[in-house]
């Protein structure tokens, strides 16, 4: 298994030096779209469902997104990746928002062009409240670097406003790195006197990387180094164990997760869905 981990990592890191997008950097904050629904579908009133799923710049998964939405009751939503060369992120944010019924907001991160643009979106059946761009440390790696954001948002639950927020870190950094990328983002949101949860892609593979271009499998236990750091500012997963999230060669990669705090997980998987490397994330908690 570990040969196997070795040559997945780094056929992992040749597929991330092939892909399309480069930020140059400095990174500029893009405007933050929101739309808010006419008429979203009943929630539930006893408990909180929250998905998280990494698209693949793929407007494929779109249908698989909204069965997956509808089959596990989903009450908020978590996309990162949204977009891609043939399709504009808003635009795809957008529609499904429409089909589902939900209320959105989606931030671009990476420019496609000149008009489109890849980012994240959150889609909730609850009205979303203080709507929030959190720039998130910029790493020059060897190749492809990226801009990195949070996007937050105070989600008007029945019982309660619950803070959410959805991130996408690095790929091709060690835990102390990944760890610095997060900090801004707790000291914006960590202190917040009341329930939260974060999730989305954190890109924790178990890898130690020599300059962000060479990695070294089982060298780091970065999913480990997170949980720790977060565990200390009062922050739980109860995604431990399970399914892998990222769908490569059947390797362990673990990179999506939810985090809460003062929330409690009722229940959660790791699911399927179609057209995208990752697996999407599940958690119904009470708030």
């Amino acid at each position: 298994m570990k040969l196997a981990y070795c040559l997945g990592a780094c056929l992992v890191s040749l597929f991330i030096a092939t892909a399309r997008i480069e930020a140059v950097g400095p990174c500029v904050a893009m405007p933050i779209t929101q739309r808010a629904a006419t008429s979203p579908p009943a929630p539930s009133p006893d408990s909180l469902s929250i998905a998280s799923l990494n698209m693949h710049h793929d407007g494929r998964v779109s249908d698989g997104v909204a069965a997956w939405v509808r089959e596990r009751g989903v009450d908020v939503l978590l996309l990162q990746e949204v977009g891609d060369g043939s399709a504009n992120g808003a635009a795809l944010a957008d529609a499904l928002s429409d089909r589902l019924g939900y209320h959105l907001a989606y931030a671009g991160v990476d420019r496609l062009g000149d008009a489109a643009t890849q980012g994240l979106a959150i889609l909730s059946r609850y009205p979303l409240n203080d709507v929030r761009n959190y720039p998130l440390t910029y790493n020059r790696l060897s190749f492809r670097s990226r801009c990195r954001i949070a996007l937050g948002a105070v989600v008007a639950t029945t019982a309660g406003p619950v803070q959410v927020t959805n991130v996408h870190l690095d790929t091709r950094i060690n835990s102390g790195d990944r760890i610095a990328q997060l900090a801004p983002l707790l000291q914006a949101v960590g202190d917040v006197d009341g329930q939260q949860i974060i999730g989305g892609d954190f890109n924790t593979m178990n890898i130690g990387w020599f300059l962000s271009m060479l990695p070294f499998p089982y060298l780091q236990r970065q999913a480990a180094a997170v949980r720790t750091w977060l565990g200390e500012r009062g922050f739980h997963t109860p995604l431990v164990g399970g399914r892998p999230t990222f769908k490569f060669l059947g390797l362990p990669f673990k990179l999506d997760w939810l985090y809460l705090k003062r929330v409690e997980a009722l229940d959660w998987s790791v699911d399927d869905v179609r057209f995208t490397d990752h697996r999407g994330v599940w958690a119904r908690v009470r708030p």
